[in-house]
């Protein structure tokens, strides 16, 4: 006989078991003559609402298994694959975290209701404004948690993302006097060391202050000419409808992309390679898809990832936040339950991640972080955040793929809000004359001064990093 009272959700599994002895067209008194497998399958179905999610979302071994639960109760669907979408050798911010800004409540505003937090952390939106954007889900904590109650009180210190109202989109590039860190210039390319919160071009969220805007106004007076990017006559943007606009390797038109051959994201500092013509970009967008560029980074981490690491593991879109990105399972490896994806999933639901390869080598380690050297043979979606993730060594202030707790530290600490990794070094051929080059920039301040701390004797020891 069954003891029911042992069973969580008791309520909801007696309701199950009237449904189903109705149906059975089994009198109540015989409940004990019912098959205890039957019994059973009805408890692990029922339970299945009951099981609380996964506790940490990058926790592959839960999410798989609870989603083979779920399968096997019928309670999910084929899906088709969604990442044919992903371009590649690409080092790109995703456009939609990109149109979210992020803030850090104060403490003045601590214990405060969440639409008033975003209205004074928002002055130009109203009261009324802020809390619709609450209520319709336009703002999540960190983690990329919906926080949809106006009610609720938020603490000092929470991470806020707002997805601010769209804007209209403009129909030519601004030219703005920002401030560009040239490394190397001449009539068919520029060469830059991207500051850190720099956007790479106009996009949802970004239309100015971005790489393209600074180029733009710097371009029109430069030594080396202006090239294709800005008008020829009177030095204006080049507009959507020019006769300017250059298509890029994946048959984009760049109307606001001029020139740009590949990308950093917003939070990365580093070498960002621009071409000036049409030609130089055709010759640069083959070099970078033919994998004939060499790309390193400097980061530093949470953890040791170790010495000559090789990491090749494909990438795809989290299943559930789709704005992320994650290692895609191996199908042939089996999980905690003794199964692999290949053998509970159908074909469909299995996801298909593209190739990532990178070879990450720790430079050093304090007991507590590292300096870590990560060159990348492919340039996948946030590929070295995701490697290092998976590794269990996050990039130190990585708000998507880090530790919240360090994270805090690291604001607190070092006012530092942006995940420290940094395009060090680039090997190109020149797209004119063929000439190898090769191409170094110093890491930010901020960065440096961590990495020292990190690596004390590294400026004497390796001053190639420490320019």
């Amino acid at each position: 006989m069954v003891r029911i009272l042992e069973i969580p959700g008791i309520s909801i599994i007696l309701i199950y078991l009237v449904v189903f002895l109705q149906e059975e067209k089994i009198s109540a008194f015989s409940v004990p003559s019912v098959s205890s497998r039957n019994v059973n399958n009805i408890c692990q179905k029922m339970l299945l609402f009951a099981k609380p999610p996964p506790k940490d979302q990058f926790d592959l071994k839960e999410l798989e298994a609870f989603e083979n639960q779920l399968e096997k109760a019928g309670l999910i669907k084929q899906r088709d694959d969604e990442d044919d979408d992903i371009l590649a050798d690409e080092d790109f911010e995703n456009d939609d975290e990109e149109s979210r800004t992020e803030f850090v409540v104060p403490t003045e505003l601590n214990n405060k209701r969440i639409d008033a937090v975003v209205a004074s952390l928002v002055p130009e939106l109203s009261r009324s404004v802020c809390g619709n954007l609450v209520a319709d889900g336009q703002v999540t904590d960190g983690d990329g948690t919906i926080l949809n109650r106006k009610s609720l009180k938020v603490a000092a210190g929470t991470v806020l993302r707002v997805a601010m109202p769209k804007e209209e989109k403009p129909f030519e590039i601004i030219a703005q006097n920002l401030h560009l860190d040239i490394l190397y210039e001449d009539e068919h390319m520029i060469v830059i060391n991207k500051a850190a919160g720099m956007v790479v071009h106009p996009a949802a969220g970004n239309w100015d202050s971005t790489v393209v805007n600074a180029l733009a106004y710097y371009l029109k007076t430069s030594p080396y000419g202006s090239g294709d990017f800005v008008g020829k006559d009177d030095g204006s943007p080049v507009s959507k409808s020019s006769s300017t606009d250059m298509t890029g390797a994946d048959g984009e038109t760049l109307s606001f992309r001029p020139g740009i051959v590949h990308r950093l994201d917003k939070g990365t500092t580093g070498i960002l390679v621009v071409a000036k013509t049409s030609q130089a970009l055709a010759a640069l967008s083959e070099s970078f898809a033919s994998r004939n560029v060499k790309k390193t980074y400097l980061a530093i981490t949470v953890g040791n990832p170790g010495r000559r690491v090789a990491i090749d593991k494909p990438i795809g879109r989290h299943p559930v936040h789709r704005q992320r990105m994650r290692v895609v399972p191996d199908p042939h490896r089996k999980d905690s339950s003794g199964t692999a994806p290949r053998d509970r999933l159908s074909p469909t639901m299995l996801q298909k991640g593209r190739r990532a390869l990178s070879f990450v080598d720790t430079l050093a380690f304090d007991s507590k972080l590292a300096l870590v050297k990560v060159r990348i043979e492919t340039g996948r979606t946030h590929q070295i955040r995701v490697h290092l993730q998976d590794r269990h060594t996050p990039i130190y202030g990585d708000d998507i793929y880090g530790i919240a707790d360090w994270n805090k530290r690291l604001i607190k600490t070092h006012g530092i809000q942006r995940p420290l990794l940094h395009a060090y070094r680039l090997e190109v051929d020149h797209p004119v004359s063929g000439e190898h080059m090769v191409f170094k920039a110093p890491m930010a301040t901020d960065m440096k001064k961590l990495a020292t701390s990190v690596w004390p004797t590294g400026p004497e020891e390796a001053p190639e990093y420490f320019l």
